[in-house]
């Protein structure tokens, strides 16, 4: 048995794709802000496999601390698979972003990711195995106004990854990356409103998209598993566009 690690695990696509990996006999390491999400994730994953480990962290990816991630791995099997899902979006105009909007993006968004791959790393060379999934955007690979400092660090994530299945190929460490569309899921604002007005914005924002509807947090868990997974053993680098077409309309 193998461990994935998942961040961004207490809702969302996050949740969706560690109930993934508990149904296809991962043990889990669950990275997120919301312990109480956390807990619940944890009970939904251990209800679909009671043959399965699942530890829980809450961690803010701001204040990333090596020590307390690489001590939860102790008790699990080796770690093979990382998703890097935890992400923070701020719709703003250029102008009107400040600083801490840059910095805030910059640290949850990517160096966190960085920071925890680079813990991992070692032991993927030391396994002769390991497999880092990113969790990026649509708007990573096309920007769209208001969205400057998450459109551009999403980017950076997308080459950061090419980067990574270069160094990593020598140790049979695969990156690769997934570029979700609009998903229903907590980043989104419209999430939590009532039931008619988010259902108008949902009708609105479907015709954007070739497909003509959202995408939903367990689609895009597929497409980790699959990228993340053995069933992809042979592909490393590759960059997914999961957007119900939206990126081509």
């Amino acid at each position: 048995m193998a461990t994935a690690l998942i961040t961004g695990a207490s809702s969302g696509i996050g949740a969706a794709t560690a109930q993934l990996f508990a149904l296809k006999n991962y043990d889990l390491l669950l990275l997120g802000r919301n312990l109480e999400r956390l807990k619940a994730t944890q009970v939904k994953c251990l209800n679909l496999n009671s043959q399965i480990k699942v530890e829980i962290l809450s961690l803010d990816l701001k204040n990333y601390v090596s020590s307390t991630v690489l001590e939860k791995i102790k008790f699990l099997s080796p770690v093979e698979i990382l998703v890097n899902n935890a992400g923070l979006y701020i719709n703003q105009s250029f102008e009107k972003t400040s600083d801490q909007i840059w910095e805030e993006q910059f640290q949850v968004n990517l160096m966190g990711a960085i920071k925890l791959t680079r813990d991992l790393w070692p032991l993927f060379k030391k396994n002769n195995k390991g497999s880092i999934l990113n969790v990026s955007s649509t708007l990573g690979l096309k920007p769209a106004q208001n969205t400057s400092a998450y459109s551009a660090i999403k980017a950076a994530m997308i080459n950061w990854t090419l980067t990574l299945a270069q160094e990593g190929g020598q140790y049979n460490i695969r990156a690769n990356c997934v570029c979700p569309g609009i998903v229903d899921t907590p980043i989104h604002q419209f999430h939590t409103l009532p039931s008619a007005e988010k259902s108008d914005i949902e009708k609105s924002l479907a015709q954007l998209q070739l497909l003509s509807k959202l995408g939903t947090p367990e689609q895009v868990a597929e497409s980790i598993y699959f990228l993340a997974s053995d069933l992809s053993a042979w592909t490393t680098g590759a960059v997914l566009s999961i957007d119900g077409g939206i990126n081509i309309k």
